[in-house]
């Protein structure tokens, strides 16, 4: 990797191990389906969505929230070119481009898309600000973006028993972190709750098989006992373009 690659990017070996460690795919699966999940309770749109993956590293969670919502047409955006170069076969009508998602990109089309995701990537951005005016830039009025982000207490304990491929994480994101970031880039914010609560997504660490749509559902029966709010591991945050 180049020296003036900035901290936080990833690389091929990465990818490599979202191929094949249970618990990778299982959070990347996760994020997706929250993403989508999202997207369908909020969007009044009928029709397929133009989505728009900010940090989409090696396209797998992409790819899985193109299938999910049956997108039209589905666009990442990734720094790292090891990452874009593991990406595999994508679908039809969903792509790949290298880009800084803090920085507005030719194309990326101003007001063209339904959905942005950031999965992952605000708590690697020094100025994660920028990312919220560019997904603002790229939605339409009504479009939805939603993210996801570690849990700053769990973030903290996997960094220190190495259980994270990446130590550089720049911010701790909470709600109100992501309400303030929201409405200064023209947002409203429509949600923010936990996921992914640690018994359940430690089970892939354990070879048990976890899919995404059973941990939402234990992570709703968790979340009504507010004494276990502190054992989710994630976060997500949905806000909208104002019509």
């Amino acid at each position: 990797m180049s020296l003036n690659t900035p901290k936080g990017v990833m690389t091929a070996d990465y990818s490599h191990d979202r191929k094949q460690k249970k618990h990778l795919i299982y959070r990347f699966k996760s994020r997706a389906f929250e993403a989508a999940r999202s997207f369908k309770k909020y969007s009044a749109s009928s029709l397929k969505p133009n989505i728009l993956d900010f940090g989409c590293a090696d396209g797998f969670a992409l790819t899985e929230t193109h299938k999910l919502l049956d997108a039209n047409l589905s666009l990442g955006v990734e720094y790292s070119e090891d990452l874009i170069n593991s990406a595999g076969t994508l679908p039809p009508s969903c792509s790949i481009i290298q880009g800084d998602v803090t920085k507005s990109l030719d194309q990326v089309k101003s007001g063209n898309f339904d959905l942005v995701t950031a999965l992952a990537i605000l708590e690697h951005l020094v100025e994660p600000i920028e990312l919220f005016y560019r997904a603002h830039d790229a939605l339409k009025p009504g479009g939805l973006m939603v993210a996801t982000c570690p849990s700053p207490f769990w973030d903290k304990i996997s960094g220190k028993f190495k259980l994270h491929e990446d130590e550089f994480h720049a911010f701790d994101f909470n709600q109100e972190t992501f309400s303030s970031l929201a409405a200064k880039s023209g947002f409203e914010a429509l949600e923010y709750r936990k996921f992914m609560s640690a018994p359940v997504g430690f089970a892939p660490y354990l070879k048990i098989p976890m899919s995404p749509r059973f941990s939402h559902l234990c992570d709703r029966i968790i979340s009504s006992f507010f004494i276990f709010n502190w054992t989710f591991v994630n976060q997500i945050f949905v806000a909208q373009k104002k019509p």
